[in-house]
């Protein structure tokens, strides 16, 4: 399989559409709820204004995307291995199907969460004023965000998305993309890999 066929087998079923269309929709909310936070911020002597402003603040926590990305990644590696028993025993399929939906809602919920802080930081990265930095240094505990940090934080975020459709397809209620590729990789080389890779991230976990 050459590089170009392994990239597209690598796609989920949801496909790149899917992923620009849930980018375009949580970033923009947060993009937009910047502004508007910002515009309220000059009237923060206003009751009504100061509480929206301060809404934003509580929107999206970074440690709390972390959470949830660690999580949905443990629970990822913890569904392989019942993936692939699941294939060869069929009484563990139904558990294995809900343990991949559970692992689903993880990586959904950090990528919703990740879009909206994203779409934050974009406002805070294009309006340099002092008001809507403030607002993304209080949400996000970091300053100074540049353009390649926002890339970063784009990549790990696509890494979630492409993850969590792999795992689970709504539509399908099957697996696809890296994952079924995973399950078509020899025993001797699966094993050894799986086992340096989790025990890197368990590692990096507790760490922390």
């Amino acid at each position: 399989m050459n590089i170009k066929a392994t990239l597209h087998a690598m796609l989920p079923h949801a496909g790149l559409g899917h992923l620009l269309e849930t980018y375009l929709t949580w970033s923009g909310v947060g993009f937009i709820c910047s502004f508007i936070a910002s515009s309220l911020d000059k009237h923060s002597d206003v009751p009504y204004a100061a509480y929206y402003t301060s809404a934003l603040n509580d929107a999206v926590g970074f440690k709390f995307w972390i959470l949830l990305a660690v999580v949905g990644t443990l629970l990822f590696c913890l569904s392989l291995p019942v993936l692939y028993l699941s294939l060869h025993f069929p009484a563990m399929t139904e558990f294995s199907r809900r343990l991949r939906r559970f692992t689903y809602t993880f990586f959904l919920v950090a990528f919703d969460e990740g879009g909206l802080m994203i779409g934050i930081l974009t406002a805070n990265f294009i309006d340099t004023s002092e008001r809507i930095s403030l607002l993304a240094n209080k949400s996000f505990l970091f300053s100074d965000v540049g353009f390649f940090t926002i890339l970063a934080l784009c990549l790990l975020n696509s890494l979630l998305w492409l993850f969590g459709e792999a795992i689970h397809s709504r539509n399908e209620q099957t697996y696809s993309g890296v994952v079924a590729l995973l399950m078509k990789v020899p025993l001797r080389f699966s094993i050894p890999g799986y086992i340096v890779v989790t025990a890197v991230l368990a590692n990096l976990v507790v760490s922390q």
